[in-house]
């Protein structure tokens, strides 16, 4: 009943609020002088007088003071930026304009001589009351944004994130999905590359689940999910990037900060951050820290050989017990900008994260053979997990840009290394006596990467624009496993040292071109060369490889009637194998279970196609997509018996196909009202040589806000996935609600929010079937994912805008498949 309920709910809101229009009033009821042309550049920023946010699609006219007429005109963009180009000398004024604000006039503006570069700084425009109490439309962002080559959902627009994680914030995006152990999927694919303000990072290189807990949701200011990259992007992640972007402020003069503390029932974490800026040269800083804390239970039935297939000799092994979580972890971030010159500016940071992870697991296991216990395969066991991880980015980038608007040069450069310290113990005992078999698995793992990047950005006439550009990364992954064994009487112990290198060298072209002002095209190409090196030292094994890849990328994107935008878009991805998927590591993470790399793992390649249509009527609007997505040489995990132990490693076995549509959309009952929500419907047909299995699957998610008054608000955000198909299988169905309250202090600077997560219910059973060749397993998994927290947040100081911000370019290593969380014994 109850996802009944939210799917019908969810058709009650498949739209969202008005992208809002340029204004008609004054500046288009003058017919426009036909214009002297000449070649100085007027450009400028516009920005919320109040919120300081850019207003996008507000409209820029230039009049002419001779003829009081206007002769050109801009559309402000996504950055609040605006240029006129091609003006000749003269006086002026510019009015800018947009719905629900005040026309704001900005008198005597000179061209002094043909070639002049005039910058009129910030325009900021106060909201127009009384055009604001006569319809729906506010200058606030939505919280969910469709552009035209990704979706940005605005986190810090939403206050059921306070308190949370980037875990939290993710699976509220359109298109992700994301379980209750944290790991991520992109349209029912787990191939993707997550970034963080477009960089890869340290925090990333090992679980992605573990570090996407490590990011307080309070430090998120929107999270953009692109699905169809350009061949400007790494060609990595087969379904996508994911691109997290944190709060910050960027060409602002003063001093400015904040900090927040959440405490709750599952988690706390606190942060806090402050930016300085003094005419050239600013400054900006960052601290975090997060805590979690959980438990559970588990049941895990391992059948061999399954049901289906006839047998005298039938084991059972079940294993059952009580699983308690703990972790704790720290980021900081120390990050300057200087402005050499008007035309040349370098900015660098260094960024530290460290933590630890720990998982203990009181066991029962119960081992019987035709339904006669065996002895000496039924004991206890108390397992410990401890997962330690530092990492550091050191970045240095400079950005040249010509007295040609839009044309830049850069160079960017990242040296990130990570160090990770793996540990696995096992006690196994008979209750009420002593250890029979002690376990001490350790690994040390590293991964350290340099990465070079030039790009060079050239406009044309007619908004006609070419990228081109070239990247090197150097990446040296090693492993230092070490096994011990100990009996009453003897003691066994083992070494294994991996170590693995991969070189990508890279070069791509992009071309963007608009035909009649309403079909926009962007062609590329993009070529890369993969050196890998492996050496299993302890046992004598080396191997290298090499291969490379023409990437192309078409996009196009027309406008009907400036309400309908359709798009369609295909591109090659690859997905490199990481640490994760190639170390021939035996971890086993409890007893007759192991998970072991492939270091002989290929790439997969993938060919991808989506069609969108996206439109806006009245205060709504609704965006849907249609989109394929084929691998032929899919990474999938592979069981395997060995004895009475079950080992999971992974090959290129599968032939992965995947189509499915998206839909999103909000809407405005009333003003102080919105409802918002998203689906995702897909069919997947998994093949390879033993296995082949197939599915309709779906995703959906549904958000409201309301505005009570007095600074009170209140937010609900809930969602269903339904059952994963695999290879082998299925992975379970679930479902989260949020509820959330907040209260502004201190004239808006600050607030204090209540969250509530999955208020309702207690906790929730995960079942996860699988059903190979030689064996069935069942697996139930009880979260108890109740949760309550308070969060206080307040913000200090004052900023002025008075220069328009640089546009930011960062590194994007998007080329390694990462590693997903083992779901089957954590829990949430």
């Amino acid at each position: 009943m109850k996802k009944n309920l939210l799917i019908i709910l969810l058709g009650l809101s498949t739209t969202t609020v008005l992208a809002q229009a340029p204004q008609s009033g004054p500046l288009q009821q003058k017919q426009m002088a036909a214009p002297a042309k000449g070649n100085a550049t007027i450009s400028g920023m516009v920005l919320d007088a109040e919120t300081k946010q850019p207003i996008e699609f507000a409209t820029v006219a230039l009049i002419s003071l001779s003829t009081d007429k206007p002769v050109d005109g801009a559309m402000v963009d996504d950055k609040g930026r605006f240029t006129i180009q091609k003006v000749a000398a003269g006086h002026y004024k510019i009015n800018v304009s947009f719905l629900g604000y005040q026309l704001r006039t900005v008198e005597n503006v000179t061209i002094a001589n043909d070639n002049a570069e005039v910058n009129i700084g910030t325009v900021s425009l106060a909201s127009d009351v009384k055009k604001l109490s006569e319809v729906v439309i506010t200058g606030e962002k939505p919280l969910v944004e469709e552009k035209i080559d990704r979706t940005v959902y605005n986190a810090e627009k939403d206050i059921t994130n306070a308190g949370g994680n980037a875990a939290d914030v993710l699976q509220k995006v359109p298109s992700l999905s994301v379980d209750t152990d944290g790991n991520v999927q992109l349209r029912g694919s787990s191939n993707v590359r997550v970034l963080i303000n477009n960089k890869p990072s340290s925090i990333m290189a090992g679980n992605v689940a573990d570090a996407l807990k490590q990011i307080p949701a309070d430090m998120i200011k929107s999270v953009e999910v692109i699905t169809s990259p350009s061949a400007k992007y790494d060609a990595e992640g087969t379904a996508g990037i994911i691109n997290i972007i944190t709060k910050k402020n960027s060409g602002l003069q003063g001093v400015n900060g904040s900090v927040s503390a959440t405490a709750g029932t599952r988690s706390s974490n606190g942060n806090g951050s402050l930016n300085m800026r003094n005419g050239k040269f600013g400054i900006n800083a960052n601290a975090s820290t997060v805590q979690f804390y959980n438990h559970g239970d588990m049941t895990n039935i391992t059948i061999l050989p399954k049901y289906s297939t006839a047998s005298d000799n039938r084991s059972i092994r079940e294993q059952l017990g009580d699983t308690k979580m703990r972790g704790g972890f720290l980021n900081a971030q120390l990050g300057f900008e200087y402005d050499i010159t008007p035309k040349n500016s370098l900015s660098g940071s260094i960024r530290r994260n460290c933590g630890e992870f720990r998982m203990k697991n009181d066991q029962r296991q119960v081992f019987t053979t035709n339904g006669v216990p065996v002895n000496d395969l039924t004991f206890n066991t108390d397992v410990e997990n401890r997962n330690k991880r530092q990492g550091t980015d050191l970045n240095l980038d400079f950005v040249h840009t010509f007295n040609k608007p839009q044309q830049e040069l850069t160079f960017l450069s990242q040296y990130s290394v990570t160090d990770a310290d793996t540990r696995n113990y096992q006690d196994r005992y008979n209750a009420g006596e002593a250890p029979f078999y002690l376990q001490r698995n350790n690994n040390d793992g590293g991964n350290d990467e340099l990465t070079f990047q030039l790009d060079y950005v050239h406009p044309f006439e007619n908004k006609t624009t070419l990228e081109v550009g070239a990247k090197s990364i150097f990446r040296d992954v090693s492993s230092d496993a070490f096994y011990k064994a100990i009996y009453p009487d003897t003691e066994e112990t083992e070494r294994e040292v991996f170590e693995y290198g991969q070189d990508v060298l890279a070069s791509y072209l992009t071309y963007g071109f608009t035909v009649k002002k309403k079909l926009n095209v962007k062609l590329g190409g993009r070529y890369e060369h993969t050196e890998i090196n492996a050496d299993l030292i302890t046992a004598g094994q080396a191997f290298s490889d090499n291969y490379e890849n023409f990437i192309p990328s078409i996009a196009f994107s027309y406008t009907l009637k400036e309400k309908h935008t359709l798009k369609a878009n295909f591109t090659q991805r690859i997905q490199r194998p990481s640490l994760f998927y190639l170390n021939p590591y035996d971890q086993e993470q409890a007893p007759g279970t192991v998970v072991r790399g492939n270091p002989n793992l290929d790439a997969e390649l993938t060919n991808l196609v989506e069609l969108g249509y996206s439109t806006f009527f009245n205060t709504s609007s609704i965006s849907a997509n249609l989109y394929m997505r084929e691998t032929d040489n899919a990474i999938e995990t592979l069981p395997q018996l060995e004895g009475n132990t079950t080992v999971l490693t992974f090959a290129n076995v599968a032939v992965n196909k995947t189509y499915g549509m998206s839909l999103f959309g909000s809407v405005k009952p009333v003003k102080a009202w919105t409802i918002g929500g998203s689906s995702n419907v897909y069919f997947v047909d998994l093949k390879s040589s033993q296995y082949e299995n197939s599915g309709w699957m779906y995703n959906i998610n549904m958000n409201s806000s309301y505005t009570l008054g007095k600074g009170f608000s209140a937010q609900f955000n809930g969602g269903f996935n339904s059952r994963r198909v695999q290879l082998q299988g299925n992975f379970a169905s679930f479902s989260y609600h949020t509820l959330a309250f907040k209260k502004e202090l201190f004239a808006g600077k600050g607030g204090i929010s209540l969250g509530l997560d999955n208020p309702f219910r207690e906790s929730m059973i995960m079942k996860i079937d699988v059903n190979a060749i030689d064996y069935e397993q069942h697996i139930r998994i009880n979260n108890y994912n109740r949760g309550a927290r308070v969060t206080f947040d307040y913000r200090f100081g004052k900023l002025d805008q008075k220069k328009a911000p640089k546009r930011k370019k960062s590194i994007r290593n998007d080329d390694a498949k990462q590693g997903d969380g083992n779901g089957a014994g954590g829990v949430q």
